[in-house]
């Protein structure tokens, strides 16, 4: 029996219709987070809406804005049971169609689309200033502060509590672990309203921001386009009792040089020790923030996969081997850690070399259980990641069709 697909992640990239434009400018980022995280954005009014045998039809004549596997939000539909989050099976030029089982056959008058935002909360802002927050109760519902005020660098912080946009307890990472001005989400490396390409996707309790904010213009075999891997939000915990499982990372920097993401192998992991990953308490749960550590179980100095240059290496068969997500233990090195925290949501790590996408992502769906958007990553620890002489570089594999938990 066909049932309705999950809507619970979304995902959205620069190349999207109507996507908002990450630039060098004083709230440019804040612009951004409440299109993807809150309000959603390409909003349409559809030339027709059919249901026949639980499959919708839909046609805009004008263009369809929406990917295959996009999240859509409907409403003022008169068909009711319509009003509500879809997503996307087959997509074209100027029509999509999805799964709506149950949904009376027939044809839909009013209804106007959107394409979904993530379901977030936004509960206080200031000039430049926004707290983000999970609206889901099953989560730990931290607070993620946004001091955008800067046009290049934008300042974050977890906070355990806060009653107002600049007032709140449970800072993760403390200011003696890093200070304010030195923990910081990249958006350009230039201030100016060049458009810079990125990636967010997410579920309702955590999210990766990849912006690719050092240097746009793409050539297939340098480093002239790679993502920093940011993210905020609720991994998923080892121990049911476990109230602080929320994580961020950042740039430990107020003016980052170069790019950063995970760095797995080589008796490395991506770590507070290098460039900053950190949880809002130790498994204790006592207070005050924990340094984290992520670890794939892939081999070599990647985030996922292997050389720039290199060809593929599937199986005998010809098939790819994907492994499960980074696994987060506390410590702030490889040495010293106090043990298995839990796994990271919706990412996903490739066990063999793979060909990296001819363009800074791309869409992998081959595969009957996983869909995912493949984004290239520098390495963490690379002192000029954008250099063409370097061929390492990984990239950054995230599932856009979930669930994740």
């Amino acid at each position: 029996m066909t049932t309705k697909a999950d809507t619970s992640v979304k995902w959205f990239h620069s190349g999207m219709a109507d996507a908002p434009v990450l630039r060098g400018q004083a709230g440019a980022l804040i612009e951004l987070l409440d299109a993807c995280l809150i309000s959603g954005f390409s909003t349409r009014s559809p030339d027709s809406v059919v249901v026949a045998g639980g499959v919708a039809t839909v046609s805009i004549s004008a263009g369809n804005p929406y990917d295959k596997h996009a999240v859509i939000a409907i409403s003022g539909a008169s068909e009711a049971a319509l009003n509500a989050e879809w997503r996307i099976d087959t997509s074209a030029a100027s029509s999509f169609t999805f799964l709506c089982p149950g949904v009376a056959d027939g044809t839909v008058t009013g209804a106007v689309l959107k394409r979904a935002g993530a379901g977030w909360g936004k509960p206080f802002v200031d000039t430049n200033v926004a707290v983000y927050q999970s609206l889901d109760p099953a989560s730990t519902q931290l607070y993620l502060r946004v001091n955008d005020a800067d046009a290049r660098y934008t300042r974050v912080r977890g906070y355990e509590q806060m009653t107002d946009a600049n007032t709140g307890t449970g800072l993760f990472p403390t200011l003696t672990q890093a200070a304010e001005t030195v923990w910081t989400w990249p958006k350009s490396a230039t201030a100016d309203t060049v458009a810079r390409s990125w990636v967010l996707v997410a579920d309702q309790s955590f999210f990766y921001w990849l912006p690719i904010w050092a240097n746009n213009t793409f050539a297939p075999t340098t480093y002239s386009s790679v993502a920093s891997v940011l993210f905020f939000g609720d991994i998923d915990k080892c121990n049911p009792s476990d109230k602080y499982n929320c994580i961020i990372t950042a740039h430990q920097t107020s003016s980052p040089a170069t790019v950063m993401s995970y760095y797995a192998g080589a008796g490395r992991a991506f770590s507070a020790g290098n460039y900053g990953v950190f949880i809002a308490r130790a498994v204790s749960q006592s207070g005050g923030a924990s340094p984290a550590v992520l670890r794939f179980s892939t081999s070599g100095n990647h985030l996922s996969g292997t050389l720039w240059n290199s060809p593929a290496h599937p199986t005998s068969d010809g098939r790819r081997v994907f492994g499960p997500p980074a696994v987060v233990t506390e410590g702030s090195s490889t040495s010293g850690n106090t043990g298995l925290r839990g796994f990271q949501p919706g990412g996903v790590a490739s066990q063999l070399s793979e060909w990296l996408p001819e363009s800074p992502f791309s869409i992998l769906d081959a595969y009957p259980t996983l869909t995912a958007i493949i984004v290239r990553a520098g390495l963490a620890d690379r002192a000029s990641p954008m250099d063409p002489s370097d061929s390492q570089v990984g990239c950054a594999i995230v599932d856009i069709r979930g669930p994740w938990r």
